[in-house]
């Protein structure tokens, strides 16, 4: 099944409940992430990059003046995208919804890859189970993205 589809304007969301739950509960780690604001995590550096890697001192200088706004529309994001999973029938979204769901995805996308060590040459190999299950969580990730994607085009 495709989870998004245009009506007019609109795009209708449609997610069987064990993927609204597995999302859902996906965001709702995010929103830990963010909230945690740990500049040690690898995640939160991720979502949150260095604007200025060579230069600690400009870094810091501008983190302290965006960090804080970038991650609270960050979590507003991904509260959005928490309530319409909620929704017990397909969901319409509006656009500032579709934003919404563009950027949580994303975040959702990065956080997992940093966790996995994905990297520009694809994720590293493994045989343990659980990192097999990631892996698979993260090309499912990418397929809800692309047909967001695709239907907004």
């Amino acid at each position: 099944m495709i989870p998004f589809r245009r009506r007019g304007d609109d795009l209708l969301l449609d997610l069987p409940e064990h993927e609204a739950r597995l999302l859902g509960d996906l965001v709702a780690q995010l929103v830990t992430v963010l909230e945690s604001g740990d500049a040690d995590d690898p995640a939160v550096a991720r979502l949150l990059p260095s604007a200025y890697p060579d230069d600690e001192e400009a870094a810091a200088e501008f983190r302290r003046f965006t960090a804080d706004d970038l991650t609270a529309r960050k979590l507003a994001n991904a509260r959005r995208v928490l309530d319409d999973v909620a929704a017990p029938t397909a969901e319409r979204l509006d656009v500032a919804g579709q934003q919404s769901w563009l950027r949580t995805l994303t975040d959702l996308r990065l956080v997992l890859g940093s966790r996995l060590g994905v990297t520009a040459d694809g994720p590293s190999p493994s045989d343990d189970p659980h990192v097999v299950v990631m892996h698979d969580v993260f090309d499912w990730l990418g397929y809800l993205q692309e047909s967001l994607v695709q239907t907004l085009g």
